[in-house]
């Protein structure tokens, strides 16, 4: 196994929409599995920590689209490096007919299972994930900003289905759940353009509310945010922006 890898992927009946592109979901779960399959390999995947009392948490994720979305063959690069000892990021690229579809950016912690604390990594995870780290650009993103008082919002029960190893929900399923958030006007007639989420609290199986509030402007542009319902407590904080469908790629 290398500093990087790649992983084909055909999209499934169920990834396609109604209008035959693919769903905004399946990229960041391509992502995750290629993920997985890389850390595995290295032998320092979930099943490696979880042993050790310990597990992967997502901090920061941006999703860059940069052609359509359709239901086709998709190749999914991966590749990471450590961030001053305190994340780990990892970066995504995916490409369908030989252009690059989407490119992607995320951060990561090491949380002990116990206590729910973050690790720093030189603490947490053995020789083999610097020998086999990437040469990434050294930059950072800015925190997501939160949506006003004056959108809509959606109320969600968290499935079985839709949680992960660790009893949370997964980190792909919020881009679900915003997506749902949008008005049907812009939803019908345009494409995602960028995907960004700020990940705080893990989320069990609760009721969740999704706040949504389009920003002002001639961007299609919408704040975000997961708030547990019991506790009144904020999740997740994300931002989407769209583009009219059959955009081409972005400049």
């Amino acid at each position: 196994m290398t500093d990087r890898l790649s992983l084909n992927f055909r999209v499934p009946y169920y990834g396609g929409g109604a209008d035959g592109r693919m769903k905004i979901g399946a990229l960041p779960q391509f992502f995750q599995e290629a993920a997985a399959v890389h850390a595995d390999g290295l032998g320092i995947g979930v099943a490696y920590l979880r042993e050790r009392g310990l597990t992967w948490v997502m901090r920061r994720y941006r999703i860059n689209v940069l052609r359509p979305l359709r239901a086709s063959d998709v190749s999914v690069a991966t590749w990471y490096e450590p961030k001053k000892n305190l994340f780990s990021v990892r970066r995504f690229e995916a490409f369908s007919g030989g252009e690059k579809l989407a490119e992607a950016w995320t951060g990561w912690i090491v949380v002990d299972l116990e206590n729910g604390r973050p690790l720093r990594l030189d603490r947490a995870l053995p020789k083999a994930y610097y020998d086999n780290a990437g040469h990434l650009e050294p930059d950072e993103l800015p925190h997501v900003e939160r949506p006003g008082d004056s959108g809509g919002e959606c109320v969600y029960s968290v499935r079985r289905g839709e949680l992960d190893v660790n009893g949370h929900v997964n980190h792909t399923v919020c881009f679900d759940w915003v997506t749902e958030s949008i008005p049907d006007e812009v939803f019908g007639d345009c494409e995602p353009a960028v995907l960004d989420a700020e990940y705080m609290l893990s989320i069990p199986r609760t009721d969740v509310t999704v706040r949504t509030e389009r920003q002002p402007g001639e961007l299609l542009r919408f704040l975000h945010s997961v708030v547990i319902r019991e506790t009144g407590k904020e999740a997740v904080r994300l931002s989407t922006e769209w583009r009219r469908k059959d955009f081409g790629e972005l400049k």
